[in-house]
């Protein structure tokens, strides 16, 4: 074919193999997923590297086998790429693909002009860099030269590269989830808020599936679903199904369905013992304890005895230097108030990230949350410290926000926990929900004499990344009050998807943004 052709078909054909084999690289995500786009665009490409191959000088028999061979599997499994894509923002990819062409064809004729101008080999036309400009985009040489090999060499690939970027960049668009899945509406939050109220006794952590930035999948009767958020590629569900718990096998069902039908990886984040069965029995899937938290029966709590010996000392103590607490109901909070303490709280926490997604909520003293109970703790008459606690069912309340001035304020956070405790003595109420303590029962076991080199080394780990994750500081503070230990667990489908939700969980709760670690994660 090539004695009919000029010689830089050759070169087009070899650029385009090369430039496809990256395009492979990223399609190959899509294929996993099975992405019923992914596979098209795969197939597209397969017959288009086939194709060029023919205008190669020398026709690499083994590469166009391969690429035919990987068609012909494409193909007779087109039935298995049912997956669909992402929602997303059709135009978005178009647009990416108008502006990179546009920014990389002005940055390679200025290449031209103001970096090798002085290397370039006689007085070409403006006509004549566009021409080549384009043309190196595509990996062929065009009619402006420069003075060395070298030289050439160096505007050849980048000229180059700005073409496969051109490529590439759309395509990555195109494939990834560019808008988010919709959150759940006002109405919505609210027939959640009374399902939690009505059948939420047993999960301390159910009033959060009303967070701000979660999905929510209703069962057909909408008396119960399950709060979601799709996250590089998983579909994280938030704790436990919420509602009546006879119709949660139906609302795992539900949720594995949508997560087939997008080629999301399904798992769960947050889970108790008793949703855990759930989710194991339903979908199959494994488990990982991921820590505790702790809960404290205000009706049998004591600061009396021995064991508490040190935190009584900690809270008289305090008392005698001037501090105070209160408890308010939001609902008996005016909005001047409200946006004082809202102010105080954002000037507290400064620069760190609000973290948190299956056990915290992204909106503080919201109209909507109307049943919320507010501590504040004072010094001399002065504000310095709140506790945030959600409803939890009708039987207590879970710890939301633990916020306090950035100065030294010993046994504030014990006065206010021991307020917030006398108040549900007095109204009835039989549980608090405090602090989440991560990887409580592998601390726990590591520190008996019988731990063997891997739970040791675990723990050697664990105390490393308390530098930012503040594991032991928030274990010990937990300990004092000596509480019950509710388990909480990641499920995941299995050991090839477990690092995809790990990640895709550490980015839904902020530990982790994009490819950077956050420092401050913890308040």
């Amino acid at each position: 074919v090539n004695d009919y052709f000029f010689v830089y078909l050759n070169s087009a054909a070899f650029a385009t193999i090369l430039f496809t084999g990256f395009l492979l690289i990223i399609l190959a995500q899509g294929l996993r997923r099975r992405k019923r786009r992914a596979w098209l665009i795969t197939v597209v490409i397969l017959t288009l590297n086939i194709g060029v191959e023919l205008l190669r000088f020398r026709i690499h028999f083994t590469q166009m086998g391969l690429a035919f061979l990987l068609l012909l599997i494409l193909i007779s499994t087109r039935d298995e790429f049912r997956a669909k894509s992402d929602p997303s923002t059709r135009l978005r990819p178009l647009f990416i693909l108008i502006f990179g062409f546009l920014f990389f064809f002005v940055v390679g004729i200025l290449l031209f002009y103001f970096r090798h101008s002085k290397n370039v080999i006689g007085s070409p036309t403006l006509n004549d860099v566009m021409i080549t400009v384009l043309a190196g985009m595509i990996w062929i040489a065009g009619p402006v030269r420069l003075a060395s090999d070298l030289l050439q060499d160096t505007i050849r690939i980048t000229l180059g590269a700005f073409g496969t970027f051109v490529i590439i960049l759309p395509l990555w668009a195109y494939l990834r989830r560019v808008s988010k899945v919709p959150p759940t509406s006002q109405e919505d939050k609210l027939a959640i808020q009374q399902l939690v109220t009505k059948f939420g006794d047993e999960d301390s952590i159910g009033y959060f599936a009303t967070r701000d930035d979660k999905s929510f999948i209703w069962t057909e009767n909408r008396k119960a679903g399950i709060a979601y958020r799709v996250q590089s590629g998983a579909m994280i569900a938030s704790g436990d199904p919420v509602g009546e718990f006879s119709l949660w096998p139906e609302a795992v069902k539900l949720f594995l369905a949508k997560a087939e039908e997008y080629g999301w990886t399904p798992a769960v984040l947050g889970a108790s013992e008793r949703g855990g069965r759930v989710w194991v029995d339903v979908a199959g899937m494994s488990a990982i304890e991921i820590g505790d938290e702790a809960i404290i029966d205000c009706q049998e709590f004591t600061l009396e005895g021995r064991p508490m010996a040190n935190v009584r000392q900690t809270i008289n103590k305090a008392k005698r230097e001037g501090f105070t607490a209160s408890v308010a109901l939001i609902s008996d909070l005016d909005i001047e108030e409200k946006i004082l303490i809202q102010n105080l709280a954002k000037k507290w926490r400064g620069n760190s990230i609000e973290r948190g997604f299956s056990m915290s909520m992204d909106r503080f003293l919201g109209d909507i949350d109307e049943g919320s109970i507010l501590v504040r703790g004072y010094f001399n008459n002065e504000l310095v410290g709140l506790l945030y606690f959600l409803p939890w069912g009708k039987v207590g309340f879970s710890l939301d926000r633990m916020q306090r001035a950035p100065k030294p304020l010993p046994g504030l956070t014990e006065l206010m926990i021991e307020e917030m405790v006398n108040f549900c003595k007095v109204n009835k109420y039989k549980y608090i929900s405090l602090n989440f303590a991560a990887f409580r029962s592998v601390i726990e076991r590591a520190e008996k004499i019988s731990a063997g080199p891997l739970l040791r080394t675990i723990r050697a780990l664990i105390k490393f990344a308390s530098g930012w994750f503040q594991v032991e500081s928030l274990n010990r503070f937990n300990a004092k009050f000596h509480p019950e230990w509710n388990a909480r667990y990641l499920l995941y489908p299995g050991v090839g998807e477990f690092t995809r939700v790990v990640w895709a969980a550490l980015r839904a709760e902020k530990f982790i943004d994009g490819f950077g670690l956050r420092k401050n994660w913890f308040r």
